[in-house]
C-alpha cells in the first residue's frame, strides 16, 4: 500500500512540474508567435502597396505621366470620385470605381492585413495628399511625376489612421500634412510607398509627415505642380 502511494504521489508532483513547465514555454513563446505573426502581415501589407504602387505607375504612362486626380462625388460629405479610390461618407470606400483599379484588379489589396477595422467597407491606405493640385470648381488635378523633385523620398501611399486613434483606418484616402496621422499598427510603425516604387517601413517616431510627404525639402511636393 505504502508503494502505491508512493507512486501516485510522484505522478501528481511529475504532472505539475510538467503543467509548470507548460505554462512558463507558453509564456515565453506566444508573443514570439504574435510577433511573426505581425511580421508576416507587415509583409502582406508591404506587398499591397507594392501593387497599388504599380498601378499608380501604370496609370500615368497612360495618362501624360500625371497622377489621379479628384472631384467632388456630388452625394455630399467629403465624397471623392474620379480619384485613385472612391469614397463617399454614404457609401465609405469602393475601390472598383477608382481610377487605379483597372491596373490592380483586386479589392482586397486595399486593406492591410493588420487592420481589423479596414475589413469594414474601410481602406487602410491613402494617397499623398501633395500629389493633388489646388481644387478648381471642385476638380482636383493629379500633379505630373516630373513636380516630385526627390521621388525616392515623396511618399505616394502610406497608411492613414483615422484623426488621432493610430488603430483605426483613413477617413477619406488622402492623407495631407496637417490633421492627419500615420498608423502605427506595425509593432510601432507604418509602411510607406514612396513615389519611385520603393516601400519601406518607418517606425512611428520617426515619422514626419511633412518629411515624408515632401521629401525633405519642404517644397518638393507640395508646392508647385
Amino acid at each position: 500500500m505504502n508503494t502505491i502511494r508512493t507512486r501516485a504521489a510522484f505522478t501528481l508532483i511529475e504532472l505539475l512540474v510538467v503543467i509548470a513547465i507548460i505554462s512558463i514555454l507558453a509564456a515565453i513563446l506566444f508573443p514570439v508567435f504574435a510577433k511573426a505573426r505581425e511580421k508576416a502581415r507587415q509583409i502582406s501589407c508591404m506587398s499591397n502597396l507594392r501593387q497599388l504602387n504599380l498601378g499608380f505607375q501604370q496609370y500615368t504612362q497612360d495618362n501624360d505621366e500625371i497622377l489621379p486626380g479628384s472631384t467632388d462625388s456630388g452625394r455630399g460629405g467629403s465624397g471623392i470620385l474620379g480619384g485613385w479610390t472612391y469614397f463617399s461618407a454614404v457609401h465609405q470606400f469602393d475601390p472598383s470605381l477608382g481610377s487605379v483599379y483597372p491596373y490592380v484588379k483586386s479589392a482586397q489589396i486595399y486593406v492591410c492585413p493588420s487592420d481589423s477595422d479596414g475589413q469594414n467597407g474601410r481602406q487602410s491606405y491613402a494617397i499623398n495628399g501633395c500629389a493633388q493640385l489646388d481644387p478648381i470648381n471642385n476638380v482636383n488635378q493629379g500633379k505630373t511625376l516630373a513636380s516630385f523633385d526627390a521621388p525616392a523620398d515623396n511618399m505616394l501611399l502610406g497608411e492613414e489612421a483615422d484623426q488621432n486613434n493610430q488603430a483605426k483606418s483613413t477617413d477619406d484616402g488622402f492623407l495631407v500634412g496637417s490633421g492627419n496621422y500615420f498608423s502605427s499598427r506595425h509593432t510601432g510603425g507604418s509602411n510607406v510607398s514612396m513615389i519611385d516604387g520603393h516601400t519601406k517601413w518607418f517606425g512611428y517616431d520617426t515619422l514626419n509627415t511633412r518629411r515624408i510627404m515632401d521629401g525633405g525639402d519642404g517644397k518638393s511636393a507640395c508646392a508647385g505642380g
